[in-house]
């Protein structure tokens, strides 16, 4: 038989196998089989071989064919990922860190390698270790210009993972390579800046995004928003307003809008009528909402608590916690009174 009709069956039958709970024989099997046909794409039947083993558990054995992998194929972060996964699940944790530094000084833009490094530094309590991580692998980036996009990759991830002060001191290593951004990278350093409360520097970068994106609606609800921060509070109404004429209202807007509201002491009507459409959002939002306003609560809350405020700044911030204290009451109350989960996708509005 014509041994590359073989492979495509073999092929076919593993993914028929591939969505099994448990690892059947024939699973185990037929990527072996495929093996011995001594194919050009053998590195993805090693790759099959290997991730089977990992996710059965037999992380000694699924070492050997997750190398090879690499060894064909060394941009292959997938593979860097579950030898790394392997590696941690022998106890190997310094073999295992190595491959991720080196995975990374290949793919430096990997955004599972950034993940995973992060993770397992945090769950040793090493997190403190990423700086001196991060130095060798820029020592092993060969392209100069992969500097700046390993930042950046790194930043976004602990971003993600909430890790702000270690996130803006990453993002500012980016830049000091003055690397060219995309309208991605200013909106997540914006949201960096934000949760440090730097606010006009957000606005900055806010405002690069709408350079590339006209109308990008988040960046126009969180510039408003940032408005409202510091303190230009009619300035925040009147871009509200602009965005809710326009169509261009994000699941936040309306809450943030009645910030401003609360804040200008709006009639009950107008602000009742803000409520009415704010409450559909929480359905889905709810929860996002409660994180999203008791993180204003602290940052708000940190700046009065400094001694370098003038008595406006902190009337201000005073009226500021008493609004978010409004909008998140109302929005923590809508959630009681729900009978259904709230299901709540990822979001980076303020």
């Amino acid at each position: 038989m014509d041994k590359y009709i073989d492979h495509e069956i073999y092929y076919e039958l593993c993914e028929q196998l591939a969505d099994e709970v448990t690892l059947s024989y024939r699973r185990k099997v037929l990527p072996t089989r495929m093996l011995r046909l001594s194919l050009p794409d053998s590195d993805t039947t090693y790759q099959t071989i290997g991730e089977e083993l990992l996710k059965s558990g037999q992380f000694h054995k699924s070492i050997f064919p997750l190398k090879r992998v690499t060894i064909m194929d060394p941009h292959n972060h997938t593979v860097q990922i579950n030898l790394a996964k392997a590696l941690f699940g022998l106890e190997k944790e310094n073999e295992a860190f190595s491959s991720i530094k080196k995975a990374l000084s290949l793919n430096p833009e990997a955004e599972g390698l950034h993940n995973l490094l992060i993770t397992e530094l945090e769950e040793r309590d090493r997190l403190q270790d990423l700086e001196s991580f991060s130095k060798e692998i820029i020592n092993m980036i060969e392209d100069p210009e992969s500097i700046p996009v390993f930042y950046f990759g790194s930043a976004e991830a602990l971003l993600n993972c909430e890790k702000f002060p270690q996130a803006l001191l990453t993002y500012r290593k980016a830049m000091e390579y003055d690397p060219p951004m995309g309208h991605d990278e200013h909106f997540n350093y914006a949201v960096t800046l934000y949760y440090h409360g730097l606010f006009e520097d957000a606005i900055v970068q806010f405002k690069h995004v709408l350079e590339s994106v006209p109308n990008e609606k988040h960046s126009l609800d969180n510039i408003a928003h940032l408005h409202y921060c510091l303190g230009r509070v009619q300035a925040a109404r009147e871009e509200y307003e602009d965005i809710i004429q326009n169509g261009l209202a994000t699941n936040f807007t309306y809450s943030n809008f009645l910030l401003v509201l609360y804040h200008l002491d709006e009639d009950a009507e107008v602000i009742d009528h803000y409520l009415d459409r704010l409450g559909p959002e929480i359905t889905r939002y709810g929860s996002s909402m409660q994180k999203l306003y008791n993180e204003q609560l602290r940052i708000t809350q940190t700046i009065l608590q400094r001694g370098d405020i003038d008595e406006k700044t902190r009337e201000f911030n005073l009226k500021k916690l008493e609004a978010t204290n409004f909008v998140l009451s109302f929005v923590t109350e809508r959630i009681n009174s729900l009978k259904e989960d709230i299901c709540d996708p990822i979001d980076y509005d303020f």
